[in-house]
């Protein structure tokens, strides 16, 4: 059989669906039904991802329109055709205004909300405008019970008669049912949801994390359920209001941070604004690091002039400056700022990937103060040759443990054995 043409058309009240792989036809409201046909698999009945704009709504002037006319003048070509409106405004315009209009915001699953209102009627439209999310859920109630039913409209329809509360349909979708819950699904933001977001959400509530607070939030938006169920930890009504209208690459480098916090060991209070503003400013510190980076960022760093020793495989050498900047992103430190200095050859970094990353620079050891700080021993520096562990941190600039500081000692040892002209220590 030939490839499918794609493309789109609405007869006999039905609309086409093509694509290389076969056909999907949806029948228009009440029915809603839909089946697909590919090359290979007969007619079966599906449940198509289909959703449509709030600007795909039949109006005066779309039902009208030729959408092939308009993709000519956008072309700037005069192709000859038989004027027919868009197939998916002249569907859509089988189904009542007021229910397209009512769930025009939702960003999924929009077709199976089409079918559970034809199925059973007025009393799962007045669910959903009274709770929205519940609506959703039990429009795909398959996707979150244990056991899906196999008839679940005839279920549903059980559910939404007189006597029948919205616990119960909690109840039987295996959700937590108690009255905060639906409180919660009430302020969920329907324009970006899917099922892992309820999935993520039931086990937030499950687990009670920073539930109190979230009861608070106006809106539930994936960036929280995001983090709540990532790193799930307490915070602030501050520190969720903020962190909600950041960007999502700024949602990512702050769960970065928190990731780098919490291994460091168990967290004893919650996250709160202030919290929320060191680590925005971190973040800032290291774009600005960035911003200093050299245009040939892909210069090779001078080799050591000394040896190293081979028994120490967890002990690297940053020999470039890609390395140098990574590492820098990584830990969240402002080792990219000496980028120079190791170019020239005035300071080694070393990476040790061990329990914790860590690393730690080698410089040449001299009299001066500046490379002593309180509580580090000096040794004798009178040599020319003589080279010093300056500074060793970990993520974030934690000071090192004790199992870091034991392999930069034996380190030290092997290198002093391999370099019997020059010496090392700990400064």
């Amino acid at each position: 059989m030939k490839a499918f043409i794609p493309g789109q058309a609405f007869k006999n009240k039905k609309y086409y669906v093509f694509d290389k792989h076969g056909v999907t036809v949806m029948k228009p409201w009440p029915y809603m039904l839909a089946y697909r046909k590919t090359k290979t698999r007969a007619w079966k009945a599906i449940r198509p991802k289909f959703r449509f704009g709030k600007f795909q709504i039949p109006n005066e002037t779309n039902t009208t329109d030729c959408y092939r006319c308009y993709l000519n003048e956008l072309d700037g070509q005069k192709i000859e055709h038989e004027c027919k409106p868009d197939p998916l405004i002249s569907y859509l315009d089988t189904i009542p205004k007021e229910i397209l209009e009512l769930i025009k915001e939702v960003g999924d699953r929009q077709w199976h909300l089409l079918a559970l209102f034809a199925r059973c009627g007025t009393e799962a439209i007045e669910l959903y405008k009274s709770t929205p999310s519940l609506a959703w859920m039990l429009a795909s109630s398959w996707a979150f019970k244990d056991r899906p039913v196999k008839n679940h409209f005839r279920s549903i329809r059980r559910l939404l008669k007189p006597g029948k509360s919205q616990l119960n349909i909690l109840d039987w979708l295996d959700f937590p049912s108690y009255k905060h819950v639906i409180k919660l699904l009430r302020k969920v933001d329907m324009s970006n949801i899917d099922v892992t977001f309820f999935l993520h959400l039931k086990t937030i509530i499950a687990n009670q994390v920073s539930l109190q607070t979230l009861r608070h939030v106006k809106r539930i938006d994936y960036s929280l359920v995001r983090l709540l169920a990532a790193q799930p930890y307490n915070y602030s009504y501050g520190f969720l209001t903020r962190y909600q209208v950041l960007s999502r690459n700024e949602h990512y480098q702050i769960k970065g941070v928190i990731n780098n916090i919490a291994e460091r060991g168990p967290i004893e209070k919650a996250f709160d604004l202030k919290s929320l503003n060191l680590i925005m400013d971190m973040i800032e510190d290291e774009s600005s690091a960035k911003n200093t980076k050299p245009k040939c960022l892909g210069r090779v760093l001078p080799i050591p002039d000394y040896k190293l020793p081979e028994s120490f495989p967890e002990i690297e050498y940053i020999d470039t400056e890609e390395v140098l900047f990574e590492t820098s992103k990584n830990m969240h430190n402002c080792l990219s700022d000496f980028a120079e200095s190791v170019y020239s050859n005035e300071v080694n970094f070393y990476r040790i990937n061990y329990v914790n990353t860590a690393v730690f620079s080698i410089v040449p050891g001299s009299n001066t103060p500046c490379l002593v700080t309180t509580g580090q021993i000096v040794i004798d520096s009178k040599n020319s040759k003589h080279w010093v562990v300056n500074e060793i941190k970990e993520t974030c600039n934690k000071e090192p443990s004790g199992d870091v500081i034991k392999i930069i000692e034996k380190w030290l040892d092997a290198i002093n054995r391999v370099n019997p002209e020059m010496s090392f220590g700990m400064v």
